[in-house]
């Protein structure tokens, strides 16, 4: 497939078919993000693909009760939102990040802490390379005839299930991905025109 048809194509899947996702295919999209740029070729980035509906279910929970205790909102039996979404897909994708330091932010650590914290909560190129991963995996997805959809309200109750995952120590839950066939499509949503987000100086 084109890369430029790919990246037109693709948008976010809610609704998905209950046929599962073949190891082989999903193992040519974690190829595909193993492929992007990371600061320093960190490559600080894996994935838990959870299958087991055993084990999608108790996430769901999780995220479920946590939702419903922070919020006060019971979520509807049988209707996927914005946080259990995944639950829902035959396949979610567990994004794991792992710690980047480069040169550069050991130096400002121990020299100008100020100018470190802005730079880990504002630059954060290892949080950059882990999104750029992120995006090969739904492009290569795409092209392999399956839909996604990138999640980050899960991570509502990111503890609990950074636990459920038993995380290596240092590692982080930073999204879930929703993958598998797609049921049906929405309509997808305009694009601003490239005039619109450019400037030449």
């Amino acid at each position: 497939m084109d890369v430029f048809a790919a990246m037109k194509e693709r948008q976010s899947i809610r609704k998905f078919r209950k046929e599962p996702v073949p190891r082989d295919q999903v193992l040519r999209m974690v190829e595909a993000a193993s492929w992007a740029p990371t600061a320093g070729n960190s490559q600080n980035f894996r994935f838990i693909v959870v299958q087991d509906k055993e084990t999608l279910a108790r996430m769901k929970g999780i995220v479920d009760e946590v939702l419903t205790r922070t919020t006060g909102k019971e979520t509807s039996p049988g209707k996927p939102s914005s946080h259990n979404l995944f639950a829902y897909a035959p396949a979610a994708v567990c994004v794991v990040g792992l710690p980047f330091e480069s040169s550069t932010d050991k130096a400002l650590r121990e020299k100008d802490p100020e100018r470190f914290k802005a730079r880990r909560f504002q630059v954060n190129p290892g949080l950059q390379g882990i999104s750029a991963g992120i995006a090969q995996f739904l492009l290569a997805a795409h092209a392999l005839g399956y839909g996604t959809c990138w999640m980050t309200g899960p991570l509502i109750a990111k503890a609990e299930l950074e636990s459920t995952l038993t995380l290596r120590p240092t590692e982080e839950l930073v999204a879930i991905i929703a993958l598998g066939k797609a049921e049906s499509a929405p309509a997808k949503p305009p694009r601003k025109a490239p005039e619109e987000i450019v400037a030449f100086r």
